[in-house]
């Protein structure tokens, strides 16, 4: 079932907006000090971001940490919500500790995209999946532009990148601080890496992806989740909508001056046999 958060798609980064964040992604790297990082990452992940529409964690990785859930009906799975979430508001605590609704799981670390998840030859990237709670680790694949490809092995090529090494050397806290720094310059205080992840889906839609490639792209289970991003195929919709009410007839209805008899001529100028018969018996 679709969740209602994703229901709310009033502002998603455009095609516009990722020429600008690029951009903008490009001159931060020029004039900011960079101490772990690799010159070319941030541009490359505002690039994996919008073109593959891949969750941040899924590109930069996340680490092993511990995290919480109240499957109390209603509530959405969000403590906030739950009148026995401890009154400190930490995660890891419940005020009722027997609480059958209450769940504490590890989430596995995974490592982000590495050199050897990418398949240059068949334009596909090995990603992994957020909420990972399994020992093994499973990946889905997304396909990527060339020209993103391009720039990827570029930068393999320029720091001598081997198999195992991650291709974008920051974490999920490092390009979470990234992204307000560039969003504050451009003046577009609404965007987050989940707001690129909207733009990939309906930039796909709109220009003609069908709702199972799609599907397949972001990694969705529920085919529903997916179909709520149809909404913006309002060329296509336009197109079947007029197709239906716009949709001109097959014949014509011609006057006869000396008799007033109406008739109906099809296309390849032949009476209807109908008409013909009436006018017959008419007279």
């Amino acid at each position: 079932m679709a969740k209602p958060a994703m229901k709310n798609l009033s502002t998603y980064v455009t095609y516009e907006d990722f020429l600008a964040f690029e951009k903008a992604a490009k001159e931060f790297e020029e004039r900011a000090p960079l101490k772990r990082s690799r010159k070319g990452n941030y541009p490359l992940l505002i690039r994996l971001l919008f073109f593959t529409g891949a969750r941040i964690a899924e590109i930069v990785g996340t680490p092993r940490r511990i995290l919480t859930q109240c499957l109390s009906p209603g509530n959405n799975k969000r403590k906030g919500r739950c009148q026995k979430w401890c009154i400190e508001r930490s995660d890891r605590v419940c005020i009722d500790s027997n609480c059958e609704h209450f769940r504490i799981y590890i989430q596995k670390y995974h490592h982000g995209i590495r050199v050897k998840d990418i398949s240059f030859r068949d334009r596909l990237i090995a990603v992994y999946g957020k909420s990972v709670k399994s020992d093994e680790l499973k990946a889905r694949t997304v396909i990527i532009d060339q020209t993103t490809l391009d720039l990827i092995k570029e930068h393999i090529e320029k720091y001598s990148l081997k198999p195992d090494d991650k291709i974008l050397n920051i974490n999920e806290n490092g390009a979470k601080t990234f992204l307000p720094k560039i969003r504050d310059k451009l003046n577009l205080p609404w965007v987050s890496a989940h707001k690129f992840r909207h733009g990939h889906a309906i930039y796909c839609i709109q220009k003609g992806m069908d709702i199972r490639t799609l599907q397949l792209q972001l990694g969705h289970e529920d085919l529903a989740t997916t179909a709520i991003y149809l909404q913006f195929a309002v060329d296509d919709r336009i197109k079947v909508y007029d197709k239906v009410f716009n949709a001109k007839p097959t014949d014509a209805k011609i006057q006869c001056p000396g008799c007033g008899f109406s008739f109906k001529v099809k296309k390849n100028k032949e009476i209807d046999f109908e008409d013909r018969m009436n006018g017959i018996f008419k007279y």
